[in-house]
């Protein structure tokens, strides 16, 4: 979140950070179906967390939201980026088992960064300094100490660019629980 408060503090407007406590997976699932269609156009999100906090469930209910088949959204580990076609299409990008951080620099943005989507970047240390310069939306998932499938959230962006997103998190209204819309 440091990041942030010093992208902000360069160009792009406050930021605004909410943090909550999900207290199962179905709680991450409903974020991310929220999330989704919150997203703006051309939206990076960068997630963070430990192996196993959460990320790839809150990723695949972010895709469903989008119109992606959840069943085909796997970490792309080994292939460093998956392409979902849907309502918007995303790039679900996993830096895990980047060895090189100058490997970023040798591809082409647009073929880790969505020109016309959604990018999801996981384990993103290596490219916030790629992205210096633009918005993106910051969350962060710890796992609750007393509960297995417990997820503290952390989120932070760029009000302007973010704030149906940081909207989207906050709010826990039934309502908002569904997928995509045709």
């Amino acid at each position: 979140m440091q990041a942030l408060r010093e992208q902000e503090q360069e160009q792009n407007g406050p930021v605004e950070e909410v943090t909550l406590r999900l207290e199962s997976l179905a709680e991450t699932r409903a974020l991310g179906l929220r999330l989704g269609p919150a997203l703006p156009e051309n939206a990076i999100v960068l997630l963070e967390g430990e192996m196993g906090s959460g990320k790839t469930t809150l990723i695949k209910a972010i895709c469903e939201a989008l119109g992606v088949n959840p069943a085909v959204v796997i970490s792309p580990t080994y292939t460093l980026v998956n392409v979902y076609p849907g309502i918007r299409s995303v790039f679900h990008v996993d830096l895990f088992r980047l060895e090189d951080p100058e490997s970023l620099l040798e591809l082409d943005r647009d073929d880790w960064i969505n020109p016309r989507g959604i990018s999801l970047v996981e384990w993103p240390r290596e490219a916030r300094r790629l992205l210096a310069g633009e918005d993106w939306l910051e969350i962060r998932l710890d796992p609750v100490p007393d509960n297995s499938q417990g997820r503290f959230i952390k989120a932070a962006g760029c009000r302007r660019t973010y704030a149906k997103a940081l909207e989207a998190i906050r709010d826990r209204t039934p309502e908002h629980h569904g997928g995509a819309k045709a």
